[in-house]
């Protein structure tokens, strides 16, 4: 493994936020392999609070497929029975974008197909910037990242024996779809999950004393489809975060008994970036005293009221 730090750390002082560190950091860890991860984390220190971030991704191309099918029964072994059993583990965590799966089954036939292809990119840079307009004591601080990640994921179950459980979890920045089966002696299954991130905007508002606001904005989308039979108890739980990191959406549903259930959830969330175009060069620009007469000489006479700011001197009244 080859490991390479980079760490930028400034204190601002002066006519900036004294005394207050406004950092971020870069590190990369690049694997000798087909594969290489990194990670950066920012923060904001005031004299009250604080505010921290921390991401990490791969550039990452996954494809997984699976076919299973068979009877949990006893097995011999040295004389003794084994008690038959199936279980399942699976966990999948790209920068804020994871999905989760658990099952355990008892005595029983069980089928199952599962297709996942996923890919992640860090090849952007990660950047950060700060201002403070003159005269004003409120810093924003903006971070600006670009590591997409893309993720498809099918998966169809069947199951009938003395009993099986089966959960799956996908969290999106945030956003989350989550589904529980239980005790069902008759279960079947088909799932479709489609699930991306574009990229995250992050924006902190601060004066030397305190935070003042925090926005942080992932552009991403999950689509969760679900066909299912159950025979026990089911549980379904989702939630969507709006701009403002509040709940926009969100459902808790249970089921007891028999029931075909079907769904479809589809969660997006988009926020871009405007910046206010400024004026080429706007009026007051200052500095017409240290540019050189060759220079001076090239904008003409009519340019100097803008730098030396005479043009934005009141008229005289007579």
């Amino acid at each position: 493994m080859v490991d390479i730090h980079h760490i930028c750390k400034r204190y601002l002082r002066g006519d900036t936020m004294r005394n207050r560190l406004i950092y971020t950091a870069l590190l990369l860890a690049a694997l000798i392999s087909s594969a290489s991860a990194a990670s950066w984390s920012g923060g904001v220190i005031t004299d009250s609070d604080s505010w921290y971030i921390y991401r990490e991704s791969s550039n990452l191309s996954l494809n997984f497929e699976q076919s299973v099918q068979g009877q949990v029964s006893p097995v011999d072994y040295r004389g003794r029975s084994l008690s038959p059993f199936h279980s399942y583990y699976g966990d999948l965590e790209l920068n804020d974008l994871r999905v989760k799966e658990r099952t355990a089954a008892l005595e029983g036939s069980l089928s199952t197909e599962e297709l996942l292809t996923i890919h992640s990119s860090i090849n952007n840079s990660v950047n950060a910037t700060w201002y403070k307009p003159a005269g004003s004591d409120l810093w924003t601080i903006d971070f600006y990242e670009k590591w997409p990640v893309k993720l498809n994921y099918s998966k169809s179950m069947a199951y009938s024996g003395r009993g099986i459980n089966n959960r799956d979890f996908v969290g999106n920045n945030r956003d989350f779809v989550g589904a529980n089966f239980l005790y069902n002696r008759e279960f079947s299954k088909e799932r479709t999950l489609n699930a991306s991130l574009e990229r995250l905007n992050a924006t902190i508002l601060a004066t030397d004393e305190s935070l003042q606001d925090v926005l942080v904005r992932a552009t991403r989308s999950t689509e969760y489809r679900l066909k299912a039979h159950t025979t026990g108890i089911s549980n379904f739980k989702y939630r969507q975060v709006g701009p403002d990191e509040e709940i926009v959406n969100a459902g808790d549903e249970r089921y007891v008994g028999v029931y075909d259930i079907e769904k479809n959830i589809l969660m997006k969330s988009r926020f871009d970036l405007y910046k206010a175009e400024e004026d080429w060069l706007p009026c007051c620009y200052g500095g017409w005293s240290d540019m050189n007469y060759r220079d001076q000489k090239g904008f003409g006479k009519s340019t100097k009221g803008v730098f030396d700011c005479s043009c934005c001197k009141p008229l005289l009244q007579a």
